[in-house]
Formats: structure tokens, C-alpha cells, sequence
């Protein structure tokens, strides 16, 4: 049966801003958007207030480090860590993770996660894991996500502290087992743009992978289609180890390695210079941007550098927060705030990188749109609240005001998925239990193991 989105307005890149329309969808796909409701038999969903827009599309998550990391990992301070928060704490407990968690205890958290995605309003992600977290693709098809899954590749897999609190990378050569694993998973799961699950590659970073497996990585996704989502300029510990190791910095180093152009996400950039992004821009790859996962740590990412530079961008949670619309904001109010420019950051803007442009970013021209033909992975957000009434801009209303979970309707690949702000198949109550449990008792046995830095484990008793 067809389905009919009868919104007060409706924005996508495309089309711009349109009031009163009634938008049919038919076989997962955007058939028509009429100005007067049609006849036809159909399934309707009508909001007064609502706000139609494209799924938003998470360009670089990780979908089960936002319940881990949850609260550990903000309001640190000073000397509570003995290095890089990535090196000391984020990396060395998902090591441990992999270890000691069953991999139905990992679904059940990796599905916790999912929920708040979707019930927040993204309808894709890309999202980089390890291969311990391979119920990821399961569990986000269940629910209902599109998905991209970016495994890590590594050739040294395994992180240390050394002395002086600089990482140090360690173990045996790991090249072959990780790019093993990801083409295993493209076999199994890959379904394409008929489906819902996609398989890509995740080379850690510059400095984790030797140049024979970035090389190794992008001639397997050329031959694939796949994409690669890579970290790059992230801190100033790769940048020096690749600089030590290669003589180049971390993009320059991509681009020999043949991972800088289309179909290229580069995660962070955070540290890149303006002739680096220029780089990126011209080799026509994408910048995954994520604002609030660098805030967290004291440090506001270069997003008014990158509107400003032209540069493909997109945006990410980095399994922070996994709310869209809060990242969205805090990326405008940090544009606003470098460029002292109140223009800078618009809602339009933004909204354009976390729906057209992550689209184009993934190779994937019928998403991220509201145009006949067009996948229909489409939300649906109700602007009724006293927060956002009454409304000049619906756009500015939502960045300005608003919250994810305003999420009226969710509907990805032509089905309904949330309606009403409530799921549509499954038990969210059930699904948030299952996955806190799971978190719960990792805290546990991590802190009992000591692998959470003392400074941090005594801000909480452990039962």
C-alpha cells in the first residue's frame, strides 16, 4: 500500500523550503509530491506542525563507543589521563571490550545505540568498528538503519603507553587478518543500493597502517565500489609519526597511497592546514566533521575553515551523542563563534552536509533528497512544542530550539520505522534494558582490572 506524508513544510537541498505538501511514497521510493491530498488508497500520516526533511545521515560514528564511553569519558581534567585521551583511555578499553565481552552482550549494546540514532532522526550512518562488534549489521537492519560499515583495518593492532604518555603500536602484523575480515563481511552482508546494509573499509589512521595496506585497501574498493573511511589529522601524535615515518604529512601520505578522492571519508581533519583541506577539496573527497566529540575534550574543530574552503563536508557523532540535531547545532554555534560571523553555520547550511552532501559524499545520489524517484529515507519532525512556536523558519526553529527526539515519523527504504515518536516493531524499553545491563557489567570488570585510570574510576562507585 502506498503511504502518504502530509507535513506542514517540507526542505530538502533541492527543492528549498515548500509549505502544505503531500508527499506519496510507493516500493521504497518517492513516487510523487502533490499540492492538493490524493485519492488514491493509501496509509497517511498528517502532522500540522511537522517538518519534513531527508534522513539525516551520520558521516562518521561509532555506534557502540557512545554507551561505553558515556559520561566516562566527559569532564576530565587535567593530569587525570597519563596521555592523549584517545591513546589512554578510548582505544585500550575497547581493546579490553573485545576481550572479555560475548558477542551477544555486544549486539545488545550496539543496539542501544542504534535505537537513539533512529529515534533521533538518522536514517544512514557510516560507522567504523571492530570486527569483535560484527553484530552492528544485524542489529541495525533489524531496526530499520541504513548503514555503512567501515571495519578497522590495522597492520599494528595493539596500543601501549610508553613512558612519556605517547602511544606505542605493538603486536604482530595484523595487515592481512583485518582486510581478511572486511572482505569476508562485504561477502556476507553487502547488499548494495537495494538494501540496507553496505560494507566498506576503515583503515585506522595513516600511522596504524603501513603503505602496502593503505595501497592493498584502496585498490580493493576501487575494484568493489566500496568506500573508505580513514582517520586523518586527527592528533598531533599521527601527524608526527607519519611525518617521522613517511616524511609528509598524514594527507599528503593518503593521497600517494590512493585514498585521496571520490569515495574517500576523511575522518576529523582536525589538525589539517588550509592547503590540506584545499587538497581534499580538489581531489573531490569528503571531510567527516564531528564537534561535539573534540568540545568534549576542550577542543573546537576548524568547521568555519572548512565551510569556508569549499570542501565536501559531512557530519559526525563519533559516538558521542549519537543526536544529530545536537551536532548540528554545536557545529553552527562553533562556526558562528570562529568567524564571528552570525551568518555562518545557517541551518540550511548544515542541514545541506548532513543530507545531500554525505549522500553524494557515499555515492548515493537518490538519497539524501526529497524528489520524485528518491529512496524514501525521510523524517519527519513535529514543531509543535512551546520551544518552537510560533515559527518564522521551521530549519532555524529545529537547529535554533529544537531536539532529536521531536522525531514525529521515521520511514527508511519506504516503511515506517517510528510513528508517533514511538517504535514501530521491537521493544525500545526492552532494547535500552538489555544494552545498559551489558555496559554495566563491562564498567565492572574494567575497573576491577584497573583499566580505567584510577582518577576516573573513583568518581564512581562500582557494586
Amino acid at each position: 500500500m502506498a503511504l502518504v506524508l502530509s507535513p506542514r513544510w517540507s526542505w530538502c537541498a533541492e527543492t528549498g523550503l515548500r509549505e502544505h505538501p503531500h508527499f506519496v511514497i510507493e516500493d521504497g521510493r518517492i513516487a510523487a509530491i502533490l499540492n492538493e491530498a490524493p485519492s488514491l488508497d493509501a496509509e497517511r500520516i498528517a502532522l500540522p506542525q511537522g517538518l519534513l526533511t531527508p534522513g539525516l545521515i551520520n558521516l562518521h560514528n561509532h555506534a557502540f563507543s557512545a554507551p561505553l564511553f558515556r559520561g566516562l569519558a566527559d569532564d576530565i581534567q587535567p593530569g587525570s589521563l597519563p596521555g592523549h585521551i584517545l591513546f589512554s583511555l578510548l582505544m585500550p578499553l575497547g581493546d579490553l571490550v573485545a576481550e572479555i565481552m560475548e558477542p551477544d552482550a555486544i549486539g545488545d549494546a550496539v543496539e542501544m545505540a542504534l535505537l537513539e540514532c533512529l529515534m533521533t532522526g538518522t536514517t544512514a550512518m557510516l560507522d567504523i568498528w571492530r570486527p569483535q562488534q560484527h553484530e552492528f549489521v544485524p542489529r541495525a537492519s533489524a531496526l530499520g538503519l541504513r548503514t555503512w560499515s567501515c571495519p578497522y583495518t590495522f597492520t599494528v593492532p595493539n596500543l601501549a603507553m610508553g613512558p612519556d604518555g605517547t602511544p606505542v603500536w605493538q603486536g604482530e602484523d595484523a595487515s592481512d587478518a583485518s582486510f581478511d575480515f572486511v572482505m569476508k563481511l562485504h561477502a556476507k552482508w553487502h547488499q548494495g543500493p537495494e538494501g540496507l546494509a553496505s560494507v566498506g573499509f576503515g583503515p585506522h589512521g595513516p600511522d596504524s597502517n603501513s603503505p602496502e595496506l593503505l595501497r592493498r585497501v584502496d585498490a580493493a574498493a576501487r575494484e568493489m565500489g566500496a568506500i573508505v573511511s580513514v582517520h586523518c589529522a586527527q592528533n598531533p601524535l599521527e601527524i608526527a609519526a607519519v611525518r617521522a615515518a613517511r616524511g609528509k604529512g598524514s594527507v599528503e601520505h593518503l593521497r600517494d597511497c590512493g585514498l585521496l578522492r571520490p569515495g574517500v571519508i576523511l575522518g576529523h581533519c582536525f589538525l589539517a592546514s588550509d592547503e590540506e583541506i584545499a587538497m581534499v577539496r580538489e581531489a573531490d573527497a569528503t571531510i567527516a566533521c564531528c564537534p561535539l566529540g573534540f568540545a568534549r575534550s576542550g577542543k573546537g574543530v576548524p568547521i568555519a575553515r572548512f565551510l569556508d574552503s569549499g570542501v565536501r563536508l559531512g557530519i559526525g557523532t563519533d559516538g558521542v551523542t549519537l543526536d544529530m540535531v545536537d551536532e548540528l547545532r554545536a557545529a553552527a554555534l562553533l562556526a558562528k563563534t570562529q568567524s564571528t560571523n552570525p551568518g555562518a553555520g545557517s541551518a540550511e547550511r548544515l542541514l545541506t552536509a548532513a543530507t545531500r552532501d554525505s549522500a553524494d559524499a557515499l555515492g548515493r545520489p537518490d538519497l539524501g533528497r526529497l524528489t520524485p524517484g528518491a529512496r524514501a529515507d525521510v523524517v519527519m519532525f513535529d514543531l509543535a512544542a512551546a520551544r518552537y512556536q510560533p515559527v518564522w523558519n521551521p530549519l532555524r526553529a529545529l537547529l535554533t530550539n529544537g531536539r532529536g527526539s521531536d522525531v514525529h515519523t521515521v520511514v527508511t527504504a519506504g516503511e515506517i520505522r517510528v510513528r508517533g515518536g514511538a517504535l514501530v516493531r521491537g521493544d525500545a524499553d526492552a532494547i535500552i534494558r538489555r544494552g545498559a545491563a551489558a555496559i554495566e557489567r563491562v564498567w565492572a570488570e574494567a575497573a576491577r582490572r584497573g583499566a580505567i585510570p584510577a582518577a576516573l574510576a573513583s568518581q564512581r562507585e562500582f557494586a
